[in-house]
């Protein structure tokens, strides 16, 4: 055997992370929504269940990370509704007009100014509730990822349980409308950019860890470093 066919042969290929059907059926729920005004009540989980042909555990989740991400709003014995929407979520939904590529170039540089203020606060400021939940987020991810799962909406997330640990809550509100964004245009990441998914695990972690320390310039340093390199998996996504 030629020795070219003896290194393909030994060359290990692991299959790329999928979306999970949650995270499917939360990007249409948003679509749908999309053109609704605040307020408006969607139809029961029950009927959701029927309309999208999924389990009611998997339209739960869907809601719950929608939720989280201020799209829509969980009224405990009164149902879901759409979220009244920040200022900065009206603007960013009137990018979609741009190319992808200026919109994702936009949306990094704004994350690169605010997130990593937030790392930092939140290394100062951040509870023990904090560092739990963040915790939790980055044990799923990482479950999901054994079970060849992209985890993008744990991913969002994480990024969200920094801003509350900062205890800014304008500076959270500002970051918020991000992931309805990123939740729209972060799949092919995880489908196309081999190792993805582990490398950003990995990065949660670290930053995680930097809160923990509470060392500020740490907790800045790893967040730069992460929204800056994320530029560079979004161009290779996009070229491939």
């Amino acid at each position: 055997m030629a020795e070219s066919e003896t290194r393909s042969s030994d060359v290990l290929i692991q299959q790329a992370p999928r979306m999970k059907l949650a995270e499917t059926v939360a990007q249409q729920i948003l679509e749908a929504v999309r053109e609704l005004a605040p307020g408006t009540k969607l139809p029961p989980e029950r009927e959701l269940t029927r309309r999208l042909g999924v389990g009611r555990s998997t339209v739960r989740e869907a809601l719950n990370g929608l939720a989280f991400i201020g799209v829509v709003e969980i009224r405990h014995g009164q149902g879901v509704f759409v979220a009244e929407q920040q200022p900065i979520a009206v603007g960013l939904a009137d990018t979609r007009s741009l190319p992808p590529r200026e919109i994702t170039a936009e949306l990094l540089e704004a994350r690169r100014i605010i997130e990593v203020e937030l790392a930092q606060l939140a290394a100062e400021r951040r509870t023990e509730g904090d560092l739990a939940r963040m915790q939790a987020v980055l044990d799923s991810h990482r479950a999901d990822l054994d079970l060849m799962r992209g985890p993008i909406m744990q991913a969002s997330q994480f990024h969200l349980l920094v801003a509350d640990a900062a205890k800014n809550q304008i500076m959270a509100d500002v970051v918020r409308p991000f992931f309805r964004l990123m939740l729209e245009r972060g799949p092919q990441l995880y489908e196309t950019t081999d190792g993805y998914a582990q490398w950003e695990l990995d990065q949660h972690q670290r930053i995680c860890d930097a809160i923990r320390s509470g060392d500020r310039e740490l907790a800045r340093l790893r967040m730069l470093e992460h929204v800056t390199s994320m530029g560079h998996h979004y161009q290779d996504a996009a070229a491939g």
